[in-house]
């Protein structure tokens, strides 16, 4: 409703505004002796009763195109709007606030990145679990991974995943996520994401606030590419024809 508004603005502002202007611009071009306005208003009822029809036709079809720009421009900025809106709000939240408000739709904890607890090595399966996790956000709503955090809320850190790292640091940390987002969500994924590291308890923790995706973020696992949803507190694959029926009902 409100893009049909908007064309037919377009096609109001040509007709009324911009068709005045180039019968008033015809007058003074070529010199006419007949009244200005009675000349206007002359053209004007010639085009409007189709007596030439190819200036009214061209009109507002110039309508139709300024009122299709002017729609998408502004649904560029209510995302751009929104997105920075939903930004401000995840910098805003304490870090142990949020961490105190557990598990749910729009947050996750994980450990680490690559480092296995358990198996106290590099773990590249790993990468991949935030990799889903990231894509679920990716076509949902949204949302914050936090990296370091176990899933009880308890501070691990970093440490561990950096010393897996050629650079053992923040940069190199997040050089390394951005990669393997690019590998697996595509380039255009990396856009989505707002990575920001913070103290707590002595340790590092990942702060990665996911904005939702403009298009279908597909995850590639094997040579496939998988489509991953978040749904209450996990991350689940969705079926193909689920997939294709959430794809179309989303983005259209």
């Amino acid at each position: 409703m409100r893009s049909l508004t908007i064309v037919l603005a377009g096609c109001l502002f040509s007709v009324l505004v911009l068709l005045p202007i180039d019968e008033f611009t015809s007058y003074y071009e070529y010199h006419l002796s007949a009244d200005r306005t009675q000349f206007v208003a002359q053209q004007l009822w010639k085009s409007f009763s189709l007596d030439t029809p190819v200036k009214l036709v061209f009109y507002l079809t110039v309508g139709v195109s300024l009122g299709v720009a002017g729609y998408l421009l502004m649904a560029v900025l209510v995302r751009r709007n929104t997105l920075i809106s939903q930004l401000e709000s995840e910098l805003g939240k304490d870090l142990a606030t949020l961490i105190g408000h557990g598990e749910d739709d729009n947050l996750e904890f994980k450990s680490s990145f690559r480092y296995d607890y358990r198996q106290q090595k590099v773990n590249r399966a790993l990468e991949a679990v935030i990799m889903k996790t990231l894509a679920g956000f990716m076509n949902a709503n949204g949302g914050t991974l936090l990296i370091g955090v176990a899933d009880d809320g308890s501070i691990v850190g970093l440490e561990k995943d950096f010393q897996t790292l050629s650079r053992k640091d923040s940069d190199g940390y997040t050089q390394s996520l951005m990669g393997t987002v690019a590998e697996k969500l595509g380039t255009p994924a990396c856009r989505l994401l707002r990575i920001v590291f913070h103290r707590q308890e002595s340790e590092e923790v990942c702060r990665i606030i996911v904005l939702p995706s403009p298009t279908p973020v597909y995850c590639r696992e094997d040579k496939h590419s998988r489509f991953y949803i978040r749904t209450g507190s996990g991350t689940r694959e969705m079926e193909l024809q689920e997939a294709v029926s959430f794809v179309r009902s989303k983005w259209g």
